[in-house]
């Protein structure tokens, strides 16, 4: 009985999350209503409240759920990925601004932006924060790894790379989702320049 109320959870939270997606897209995330996602899913407003509370709590469910599948993505993306810091950087940039466009409009991400930054002292916005430190440890596995392989001293640690180069293609990628004019190349064009001139600033007091 208890793995046939779970399902049925599961299937609901499913059908809310399926629901709230199409109606953000095609209406936005003011204009949609707890009541409208609750009637299009197939179930109440307080089922829905229940599940996620308000609309940012459905909406940043939406971006864990996305995030999940994103992390799978780039652990096989970066094994195929030549194994120096650059590209690695921008491989890594690349796969999430792809899945961003591919899951959620930009217009929503401003949203999810707005809606965690609101919220940052808040168990609202946890899980969002949860999962950005996951794909930093993504960098992190990868610095190991050319470590291990000798591409990298080891007086670097990393931990501290890792969340240096995930916070620099995250600023890109605040960029990114705030307007309608970049593209992804742009912003991996960004990324590359950034990359570079921080290297070369490092060559230079090493010399």
């Amino acid at each position: 009985m208890t793995g046939l109320r779970e399902r049925q959870k599961e299937d609901r939270q499913t059908s809310i999350a399926r629901a709230a997606k199409i109606m953000f897209l095609e209406h936005g995330f003011e204009k949609a209503t707890i009541e409208g996602i609750a009637q299009a899913a197939g179930v109440s407003g307080v089922t829905v409240h229940n599940y996620y509370g308000t609309k940012s709590g459905i909406l940043l469910a939406l971006v864990a759920e996305n995030d999940r599948s994103l992390i799978a993505s780039l652990n096989k993306e970066l094994s195929l990925c030549p194994q120096e810091v650059t590209e690695v950087t921008v491989r890594f940039a690349k796969t999430i601004l792809e899945h961003v466009l591919m899951n959620l409009q930009k217009v929503i991400w401003r949203q999810v932006i707005a809606t965690v930054t609101a919220n940052a002292d808040n168990s609202i916005s946890k899980p969002y924060f949860d999962l950005d430190q996951e794909l930093a440890q993504v960098l992190v596995l990868q610095i190991s790894r050319m470590q291990d392989a000798g591409n990298l001293p080891k007086s670097i640690v990393p931990e501290n790379l890792g969340a240096a180069l995930f916070h620099l293609q995250n600023a890109r990628f605040i960029q990114f989702v705030c307007s309608d004019e970049l593209q992804i190349e742009d912003v991996l064009r960004r990324i590359r320049n950034d990359l570079e001139a921080l290297f070369s600033v490092q060559a230079a007091v090493s010399a």
